[in-house]
């Protein structure tokens, strides 16, 4: 589940630098414009060049706003784009003399962010290419000066491209390793979260097995000895008993919800909102329409329950709405109260101090792939809203 998440958020990076990058054009057309004013070769073809180039410009902003234009490929392509037109623009106005030259030192830089230091390299070689081609009028009359001249620009934008290319590099590994980290994280994570399953089960099973068998076997020992000698002492004893008896039974079932197992997530909500409403004194109110076995119940049953907790404790709520249901692609989980709210920056305090509970839900949602996002203030209703990718769980 993380890792389509992470390829979302992938994708989502390499949209946003596409965005960048068509924005970055708008300051090269002011600068473009500048450098045909103040050259005194550009002429009508200069402008119609630049305004077809302009055209495209926004014409490419437009879009990538529009769609999720994303992919290295398109973003290669205008680049190309790119090169071309300002290479066309050097040749209008005034060739080797011309400042639209060095707007070659600038186009790989755009690349960096990408990430991808063999796209960075093909643009930085086809600048140099035109930064060269575009300096030949340079080469006429007594070549020496103006040769080192060129081969010192060359060299410079050279070096340029080099530093892109090594920048590109390191912001690729630097990612990698950042995968590599969170794939690390998931799996501990993944880990621990089977490893507390498994010891919540053993710890519910001994309770149902020795502790509740054992109260129970007292308590008709003392129902026996309570039909010949009946008194309050011997009342007294057999009611705490009994209520002993039914909250292990409430701690057995936090422990290991056996409804879980047996008939689903939907159905472990309405039990642990129906008993925690008991105890709270307040209405759930159900809104469950996907039914059956839903990939990460575990962790969408032990935050639900976790949320209904902090309604008991704190909230002060009349009104719950629990909804359970599948949006474009994923399982979300909602849960609302009317209740009185709290400071939403509270939950990273706690996060921060090391406390468990909301704090330690948020970042399993979050390490799992998912979204876990609060909507609170003092004073008014809580709405927290869980989403996990519905898929198979890996095995």
């Amino acid at each position: 589940m993380a890792t389509r998440w992470r390829e979302q958020q992938m994708g989502g990076v390499a949209e946003l630098t596409t965005r960048f990058a068509a924005w970055l054009r708008l300051p090269m057309m002011i600068l473009l414009v500048l450098t045909g004013i103040q050259s005194p070769v550009a002429g009508h073809q200069y402008y119609a060049v630049l305004a077809l180039y302009a055209a495209w410009a926004a014409a490419r902003l437009v879009s990538v706003h529009r769609h999720a234009l994303g992919g290295a490929h398109g973003a290669m392509m205008a680049a190309v784009v790119d090169v071309v037109a300002v290479a066309v623009l050097s040749v209008f106005s005034g060739g080797a003399d011309s400042q639209a030259r060095y707007v070659f030192y600038v186009l790989p830089m755009t690349s960096i962010l990408w990430q991808l230091p063999k796209v960075t390299a093909t643009l930085g070689g086809l600048c140099v290419i035109a930064y060269t081609a575009n300096s030949f009028g340079y080469l006429h009359g007594d070549l020496t000066p103006r040769f080192w001249q060129v081969v010192a620009d060359v060299a410079f934008l050279l070096w340029d491209v080099g530093t892109c290319v090594l920048i590109a590099d390191l912001l690729r590994r630097r990612s990698e390793r950042v995968s590599a980290l969170l794939d690390n994280r998931e799996l501990l994570l993944r880990d621990a979260l089977a490893a507390e399953g498994r010891e919540r089960a053993e710890l519910a099973e001994a309770l149902h097995d020795s502790a509740i068998q054992n109260l129970l076997a007292a308590l008709h020992d003392l129902e026996d000895v309570g039909e010949g000698t009946a008194g309050p002492a011997l009342t007294r004893a057999e009611n705490e008993v009994r209520r002993t008896v039914r909250e292990i039974r409430e701690v057995t079932f936090d422990l290991h919800p056996q409804v879980l197992q047996a008939a689903g997530l939907a159905a472990a909500l309405e039990a642990v909102g129906a008993r925690l409403a008991r105890r709270g004194g307040f209405t759930v109110h159900y809104d469950l329409r996907l039914t059956g076995r839903v990939p990460g119940e575990a962790l969408l049953y032990s935050t639900a329950r976790e949320l209904l907790n902090n309604v008991v404790k704190h909230a002060g709520a009349k009104n719950v709405w629990v909804s359970l249901a599948r949006e474009e692609g994923d399982t979300v989980l909602i849960v609302c109260d009317d209740g009185k709210g709290f400071d939403k920056e509270v939950i990273q305090q706690r996060l921060r101090a090391g406390h468990i509970g909301l704090a330690s839900h948020y970042v399993r949602v979050e390490s799992a792939g998912g979204r876990f996002s609060v909507d609170s203030a003092p004073g008014r209703s809580t709405t927290v809203e869980v989403r996990l990718p519905y898929a198979p769980e890996p095995p």
